[in-house]
């Protein structure tokens, strides 16, 4: 099922955090030699590649994951045989861990009968969030929310302050994200919330489009898994069943009434 950060987070990596990547994969990146890439997946999969793109060459792969998984490498190893089958070039992987419980069990590795399987596992509970916020690019200031943080108060204000200094459309839209994202960290979103109160400002979740996104991509998942009835669903994502209806539309899984 959806999650509200994966809009965001999606976002974000598609405008091309070169800081958060050099750290990620150990490498430079200019985001205007990247170019992302669509891998074909078989309808057996529950869900999309979360990040494919080419630079330089190379391929990348980059997975988000909230939980520690221990299918994790088994899946990454479906991923890659899919990315060399498409480009006929072996993937460079990387898994990033944003959730917030000690991470044990995704060892970034398979060994099996005749296959060693590796990738790089990277927690960004581990990651100094100071690295992000000398960036110059703002998707790194917000991605660091989710690293490690030594003085939180005095590095969530300056994180505040320098979306603050953003034009006022790209600001909103940066303030929004980092709220979405803060979810995965709620302590540091309390401090946010009560921080943002504070502003000249006024951000309506409920209007917002990253909020919208996620609610639809619940709605539309629990259609096809359980064929509930719209006015159940709509209960269960707290939007009209006219709401629901217009998405299951927009998606081609409930045909025009005629008139």
């Amino acid at each position: 099922m959806a999650k509200t950060y994966d809009i965001p987070l999606r976002k974000l990596f598609k405008d091309v955090p070169v800081n958060f990547l050099k750290l990620v994969f150990e490498k430079e990146f200019k985001a205007d030699e990247v170019k992302f890439l669509d891998v074909k997946l078989p309808k057996l999969f529950e869900r999309e590649a979360d990040l494919v793109f080419e630079h330089r060459g190379e391929i990348y792969h980059l997975e988000i994951q909230s939980t520690d998984d221990p299918k994790m490498s088994l899946r990454m190893l479906h991923y890659y045989g899919l990315i060399v089958e498409n480009y006929q070039k072996a993937p460079i992987q990387a898994v990033v861990y944003v959730g917030e419980k000690p991470l044990r069990q995704m060892v970034g590795k398979l060994t099996l009968p005749n296959l060693e399987f590796s990738y790089r596992v990277v927690d960004l509970n581990d990651m100094d969030c100071q690295k992000l916020l000398e960036s110059k690019d703002p998707s790194d200031w917000i991605l660091s929310v989710l690293c490690r943080i030594e003085n939180e108060e005095r590095t969530l204000r300056e994180l505040l302050r320098k979306l603050l200094n953003l034009p006022e459309g790209k600001r909103q839209k940066a303030l929004s994200m980092l709220l979405h994202l803060a979810k995965l960290r709620p302590k540091r979103l309390n401090f946010l919330k009560k921080e943002v109160e504070k502003m000249p400002i006024t951000i309506d979740l409920e209007k917002d489009p990253f909020y919208l996104q996620a609610k639809k991509e619940v709605a539309i998942n629990l259609y096809k898994t359980t064929k509930w009835p719209i006015e159940k669903i709509a209960q269960i994502v707290n939007v009209s069943p006219k709401k629901v209806e217009e998405w299951l539309k927009e998606e081609g899984l409930l045909k025009e009434k005629k008139e």
